[in-house]
């Protein structure tokens, strides 16, 4: 697609995503069956502390989701993994970096303990029973 069609529709994009309303629940507790449904690996305190942080109070609802809605747009420019993994590598690190990767999540997906093109010298770990968010479904291990 031409950059000038891709950026017409990144702006589109934008225009919508401006207009769109978080998710409301008619309680608090109805914004943590959410949580635990859509995040099974957190603890039940872990689950709780996530609703608490990340809801408010709105005119129009006793709880609503804070989300940035702009995260669900993609870059109008279009790189390739190999151009990100490019850029991954101009990264200068003083130690090797480590990467976690839950084993029931979405993401690096070590293959065999391998880090990603951009990352050589990484060490990679998949963490058991934990899935996108390795940092709140494995605490301690992260």
């Amino acid at each position: 697609m031409p950059i000038a069609e891709r950026m017409q529709k990144w702006v589109a994009e934008q225009r919508a995503l401006s207009g769109r309303l978080p998710r409301r629940y008619a309680s608090i507790e109805d914004a943590l069956k959410r949580m635990q449904e859509a995040n099974g690996h957190l603890s039940p305190e872990q689950a709780r502390h996530l609703t608490r942080t990340a809801s408010i109070r709105t005119r129009t609802a006793p709880t609503a989701g804070k989300f940035d809605n702009y995260v669900r747009a993609d870059s109008p420019y279009g790189m390739t993994k190999n151009e990100i993994e490019e850029l991954w590598g101009r990264i200068k690190l003083p130690d090797p970096p480590r990467l976690r990767q839950g084993k029931l999540g979405l993401g690096l997906q070590p293959r065999g303990g391998r880090p990603p093109g951009a990352f050589p010298n990484a060490k990679v770990v998949a963490v058991d029973g934990a899935g996108h968010w390795v940092h709140h479904d494995r605490l301690q291990v992260f």
